[in-house]
């Protein structure tokens, strides 16, 4: 049913519209600021010592645990989230007054997957959110859950800076970095990344062409340097 709408209503709606420009989506999230090889990582323990340490070091940046979901895979998803600020947007003249508040936060997406090797592979995800509504975005990974209804706010609208995933990226960015920095050893402790530690395994142990005696050997001498060197760097047993 439609409304019929006053002079006075409708000055307002027209003097909001222009202040805030055209009503659009937003959609964001970290993958825009970070490498999905850069969200990645992997901590001594099971799925629960991995979890533990997350939720410390995201609790010290105001974000606390909200849901946990269970994959098919047996990897667990936990969702974090927190308040960031309070926006409150003013609009209109000496006639027409319009103020609103809106609150500005983060969520952080924690998907932990146990491995063989006692090990859990820790990967994030992080999207802003506002008045505690998530937005959507076109690259999230398919394991965070589905997003409601897409969030609209005007394009003039001043907190739409704070909206576009980079402050989630740094909470991320962030958190790895505590954990790089922190207890060496032990549950919860950062392990070696397995895909950097697959390509220092597959380096090869030389170059042949730089070797001493390159220039001055044989074709037999110079075949078998080249299978010398075609040796991965982690199978060379030192004979010092």
């Amino acid at each position: 049913m439609c409304h019929r709408m006053t002079k006075q209503t409708w000055l307002l709606a027209v003097v909001v519209s222009l202040s805030s420009g055209c009503t659009t989506s937003i959609r964001s999230s970290s993958a825009t600021h970070l490498a999905a090889k850069d969200s990645e990582v992997f901590l001594q323990g099971g799925v629960d010592d991995a979890a533990r340490r997350v939720a410390e070091l995201l609790s010290k940046r105001g974000l606390n645990m909200t849901s946990k979901q269970a994959l098919k895979d047996g990897s667990l998803v936990y969702t974090f989230k927190g308040k960031r600020t309070d926006l409150t947007t003013v609009t209109g003249g000496d006639a027409f007054v319009f103020g609103s508040t809106n609150s500005v936060g983060s969520a952080v997406f924690a998907r932990f997957a146990p491995k063989e090797d006692g090990v859990t592979q820790v990967l994030f995800h992080g999207k802003p959110s506002m008045d505690g509504r998530i937005v959507c975005s076109t690259d999230a990974p398919t394991w965070v859950p589905a997003c409601g209804d897409d969030v609209y706010a005007g394009s003039m609208w001043q907190g739409r800076d704070q909206m576009t995933g980079k402050d989630e990226a740094e909470i991320i960015r962030g958190v790895m970095l505590e954990m790089e920095l922190g207890q060496p050893d032990g549950p919860g402790a950062m392990v070696a990344r397995k895909a950097e530690a697959a390509a220092e395994a597959a380096k090869p142990a030389c170059v042949a062409s730089e070797h001493p005696a390159w220039a001055t050997s044989s074709a037999v001498e110079k075949k078998r340097l080249l299978e010398q060197c075609r040796t991965p760097a982690s199978q060379v047993v030192d004979t010092r």
